[in-house]
């Protein structure tokens, strides 16, 4: 069968639920993108120092980090349903106190705790389409779940780069900052929306339990499933976090580009994380899942070296767009991978410690990150993030490449 083909079989086999949840998905990938695009440039348009974003930012991943594990534990007890549509109104309403408080402390505290409630929907997401695809479609489900994400980011992007030069041009926003706050509201609006599709996902049951209580669960899990899991995602976690938060400043800073330049550029690079999210089972069947996820961020490296060089924007550009095609292109890989491994009891868990190692490591870096800038450059930053991400494709290959679990999960 040719692979259109393939995709189109894929497709059909896709249930009502996991269309609801991709459906959710694309709203709230549309608001998060147009904030995760302005908020920095909103704050900095404030007189905040990258410092401050900093610290911001790593306020956000530690809330994702501590929330993750009670993401799980209630993901047990309560419908995926419940959990989809509380934790998308509770992370809007905190986004909104994001944008109305004045000073660092207090912004600090809110993007701690809408990142974690935003932390229960990706937790729930990977178990939740694990139990609502078959083996068959099951890539496909990830790929385009995963895509669609993208391509919701893609129109966020460019339509938040647009919209605070629109509400200047109307007249509804007095100034930049007017026009970036108002910009933020839509944003939330957006996400939402979510609620709507969330709403209708029916016959869904809390996640399969591991036997016993807190500590026999955390006895049954298989640890060295998990650690040689999470090994590579810290060490890839700690090189992102040092630029990927702040490469909408790494354009106003470097090319002294206004937000509507930047949401383009930004949108130029969901294109290609949109065609890279499509390809990843094409990729998968000819290099496996954990050759895939090393091989991508191998090619990564020399665009992260031209972005750190290069004082052409157009070669910049063109970087910026592979590196992140690239590096998002195994992701619907590494979340099947990981839920793949795992018996369906051990998947919330096993997602909840994934999210603590990866928000965990941004948290740090991310810290560090506005710091290091601050101070000395961004060249900097990407050639420490370099080192982590040559470390991260080496413990993929060494941990991972021929290694096996020792016992088959259960079947999903």
């Amino acid at each position: 069968m040719s692979t259109t083909g393939r995709y189109r079989e894929g497709l059909r086999a896709f249930s009502r639920n996991a269309r609801l949840f991709i459906w959710g998905g694309l709203f709230n990938g549309l608001g998060m993108s147009v904030f995760s695009l302005l908020f920095n440039l909103y704050l900095k348009e404030n007189s905040f120092t990258e410092t401050s974003i900093g610290q911001i930012l790593a306020a956000g991943s530690l809330g994702a980090a501590i929330a993750a594990v009670p993401a799980a534990l209630v993901l047990e007890r309560v419908r995926t349903k419940l959990v989809l549509v509380w934790s998308t109104v509770l992370s809007c309403a905190f986004y909104v106190l994001m944008v109305l408080a004045g000073d660092v402390p207090t912004i600090r505290l809110m993007s701690f705790s809408a990142t974690m409630f935003v932390t229960f929907y990706r937790i729930a997401a990977s178990p939740f389409l694990m139990a609502e695809s078959g083996e068959r479609e099951r890539i496909y489900v990830f790929s385009v779940n995963s895509a669609v994400g993208m391509l919701s980011s893609l129109l966020g992007f460019l339509f938040g780069g647009m919209l605070p030069g629109l509400l200047s041009m109307t007249g509804l926003a007095r100034d930049p900052g007017t026009a970036q706050e108002y910009s933020l509201y839509f944003a939330v609006a957006a996400s939402l929306f979510a609620v709507v599709p969330f709403s209708r996902i029916e016959g869904d049951s809390p996640a399969p339990r591991a036997p016993g209580g807190l500590i026999g669960k955390l006895k049954s899990y298989d640890w060295e499933v998990i650690r040689r899991l999470m090994i590579p995602k810290i060490l890839v976690g700690l090189g992102a976090g040092l630029v990927i938060p702040f490469m909408n400043l790494y354009f106003r800073n470097e090319f002294g580009l206004d937000p509507s330049r930047i949401g383009f550029y930004f949108s130029l690079m969901q294109v290609g994380l949109f065609l890279g999210m499509l390809s990843a089972p094409i990729l998968t069947r000819r290099f496996g899942m954990v050759g895939s996820i090393v091989l991508t961020e191998l090619l990564s490296v020399p665009f992260m070296l031209v972005l750190a060089l290069t004082r052409n924007l157009a070669l910049a550009v063109t970087a910026f767009v592979m590196r992140g095609m690239l590096m998002n292109m195994n992701l619907p890989i590494s979340a099947n991978y990981e839920m793949e491994i795992q018996k369906p009891e051990d998947r919330p868990f096993t997602n909840a410690v994934s999210a603590i190692s990866w928000n965990g490591a941004m948290t740090l870096s991310a810290a560090a990150g506005g710091a290091i800038i601050e101070k000395y450059s961004f060249a900097f930053s990407f050639y420490v993030t370099i080192a982590f991400y040559l470390l991260s494709a080496g413990s993929y290959y060494l941990l991972l490449g021929r290694w096996k679990p020792r016992r088959e999960p259960a079947g999903a």
